[in-house]
C-alpha cells in the first residue's frame, strides 16, 4: 500500500510540474496493477463520451492494451533509474487526465456550452503541453541528470509515442451509434483520402416519414390473410432495423422466404425496413411501428391458437437492438420493449428470431412453454458477418440460406447452423459468437405438428398435379 501512496502523490505533484525526491522503488506488480486502472479510466471515458449509446467492441479492446503496451515501451525507453515506478506514475497521470476529461465534459454538458469549431485542437494542444510537463517532472524526479533537460527528453517521448499510436490500425472500446470507424484511425483516414468521394447522401424529411407511416402500415397489415379457424396459422413481422448497412434488409427479405418454405408461414408477413431507398414504400423499423404492428396482427389472429414469429435483424450491443435511420432515429429496441408489447397484445404462441451481437439478453424475458426464442449469440458475445457486400450475416446464412429446408424443424435447423457458424468463426479467428436457442415444448409441438402435416400434404399434392 506504501507503493500505491507514493505513486499517487508523486503523480499528483508531477500533475502541477513539480519533481518528488525518490524514497525507494516499487516493483513491477504495481505498475501492472497500475496500467490496469489506466485502462479502466479509459474505458470508463469512452463510454461516457459515447452518452451511453455506445456499442462495446472487444477489437478497441485490443486496441487500447496495444497502444498501452506501445507507450510503455517509449517511457521505458526515455527512462534508465526506478523504470517500474516511472510506469507507474505514468499510467497513475493517464487515469488522472481521463477523470479530468470526463469532469470537464460533465460540466460543459450541465452549462449546456458548445465548444468553439477549433476546440479539438486546442484540447489537443493543452493536454499535450501538460502531458510534456507533468513527465518532465517526473523524469526529475528519478534522475538528477534529467534536471536540464528533463523537458526536451519527456518532448520526445511524447512526439514518439504519439507517433507509434498514430500508425496503429486502433478502434475504441466505446462508440455511439453515429461513431465513423473511418475516421478511428490513420491508416483509414488515408485510405478514404485516396478514395473517390462518395456521392453526397439524400438527407430524410423527418416529418414526411412521420406523416407517412399511418398509411404504410395500414398497408402492410391489409397484405395479411384472414386467420383459419382449427388451424395454428403463422404470421410474422420481420425487421431490418439498421439503415446504415445494405446486408440487414437483404437478410430480412432471404429469411422470410426461407421461412415461408420451411414452416406453413402461409397467412402473409409485415416488414418494417430501416433502408433510404424504402422509406416511401415500407414503414420504417421504429419503436412505434412495431407496436403498432403487433397490435394489428393480433386483432386479426386467433391469440390461442395461431403464432407470431417476429424476426430482428440489426446490429446490437448488450442492452438491445439498434433501430437507427440516418438522419431521422437512432434508439435502442431492448429485450423488455419486445417482451412487453408481446404481453400486452396477449401473444401467447410467438417464435422471436434475432440476427444481432449481444442477442441472447433477449432469450431470459422471453422464454416460455409456449415460446421459441433463437439468436445469432450469446449476452457476452458479439456475431460477425454484418458488412455491406454479404447478403448474409454469418447467422443469417448458415440458419436459413443453409439449413432451414422444408420439412426441417427450426430445432434441427438451429443445430446445424450453429456447428456451420462455429467453423466459419474458427476459420477466421475471431471470438465465438456462441448463438443460443430455447425451444418451448407446447409451442415446439404445434409446430411439428403443423410441419408434419404440410409434408403429407405435398405429396398427395404432387400426385393430383400430374
Amino acid at each position: 500500500m506504501k507503493n500505491h501512496w507514493m505513486i499517487i502523490a508523486g503523480a499528483l505533484r508531477a500533475a502541477v510540474w513539480k519533481a518528488t525526491p525518490i524514497r525507494g522503488s516499487a516493483p513491477v506488480h504495481v505498475a501492472v496493477m497500475w496500467a490496469i486502472v489506466a485502462i479502466g479510466a479509459e474505458l470508463a471515458q469512452q463510454y461516457f463520451e459515447s452518452r451511453g449509446s455506445a456499442y462495446f467492441s472487444p477489437y478497441g479492446l485490443n486496441s487500447t492494451l496495444a497502444i498501452m503496451a506501445i507507450a510503455a515501451a517509449v517511457v521505458l525507453l526515455f527512462t534508465s533509474a526506478h523504470r517500474a515506478l516511472v510506469l507507474a506514475t505514468v499510467f497513475a497521470l493517464d487515469t488522472l487526465l481521463s477523470s479530468v476529461e470526463v469532469a470537464a465534459d460533465l460540466l460543459a454538458a450541465a452549462a449546456q456550452w458548445q465548444a468553439p469549431p477549433f476546440g479539438i485542437v486546442l484540447r489537443l494542444l493543452l493536454v499535450s503541453v501538460w502531458w510534456i510537463g507533468a513527465f518532465a517532472a517526473v523524469l526529475r524526479s528519478v534522475d538528477a541528470q534529467f534536471r536540464h533537460r528533463a523537458v526536451p527528453r519527456a518532448a520526445g517521448a511524447y512526439l514518439a509515442s504519439m507517433a507509434a499510436i498514430a500508425l496503429l490500425p486502433a478502434s475504441p472500446m466505446f462508440a455511439g451509434n453515429d461513431f465513423d470507424y473511418r475516421a478511428s484511425n490513420l491508416w483509414e483516414w488515408t485510405r478514404i483520402w485516396w478514395e473517390k468521394p462518395a456521392e453526397t447522401t439524400p438527407g430524410v424529411d423527418v416529418a414526411k416519414l412521420e406523416l407517412s407511416q399511418g398509411a404504410l402500415l395500414d398497408a402492410e397489415i391489409r397484405k395479411l390473410l384472414p386467420e383459419q379457424k382449427g388451424t395454428a396459422d403463422i404470421y410474422a413481422i420481420g425487421i431490418a432495423a439498421w439503415s446504415g448497412q445494405d446486408v440487414f434488409a437483404k437478410e430480412l427479405n432471404g429469411a422470410l422466404a426461407a421461412l415461408e418454405k420451411a414452416i406453413p408461414m402461409d397467412r402473409g408477413a409485415v416488414r418494417l425496413v430501416n433502408h433510404l431507398d424504402t422509406t416511401e414504400q415500407t414503414p420504417i423499423a421504429s419503436r412505434t411501428n412495431f407496436a403498432a404492428a403487433v397490435h394489428y396482427v393480433a386483432g386479426i389472429m386467433n391469440r390461442d391458437e395461431d403464432v407470431l414469429l417476429v424476426f430482428i435483424t440489426s446490429h446490437g450491443s448488450q442492452t438491445g437492438v439498434g433501430l437507427q435511420l440516418a438522419g431521422a432515429m437512432q434508439v435502442i429496441l431492448t429485450p423488455d420493449d419486445v417482451a412487453s408489447v408481446l404481453a400486452r397484445e396477449g401473444i401467447k404462441n410467438r417464435i422471436v428470431i434475432v440476427s444481432a451481437c449481444y442477442s441472447g439478453i433477449f432469450l431470459k424475458p422471453l422464454v416460455s412453454p409456449d415460446s421459441i426464442v433463437i439468436t445469432a449469440a450469446d449476452a457476452d458475445n458479439p456475431s460477425f458477418g454484418c458488412s455491406n457486400e454479404r447478403d448474409w450475416t454469418y447467422f443469417g446464412d448458415a440458419f436459413f440460406n443453409l439449413s432451414l429446408k422444408p420439412g426441417a424443424s427450426l430445432e434441427k435447423a438451429f443445430d446445424d447452423a450453429k456447428l456451420v457458424i462455429s467453423e466459419w468463426e474458427a476459420r477466421d479467428k475471431v471470438p465465438p459468437s456462441n448463438p443460443q436457442a430455447y425451444f418451448g415444448p407446447s409451442l415446439s409441438e404445434k409446430l411439428a405438428s403443423k410441419i408434419d402435416r404440410r409434408a403429407s400434404v405435398a405429396p398427395a399434392a404432387a400426385v393430383e398435379g400430374r
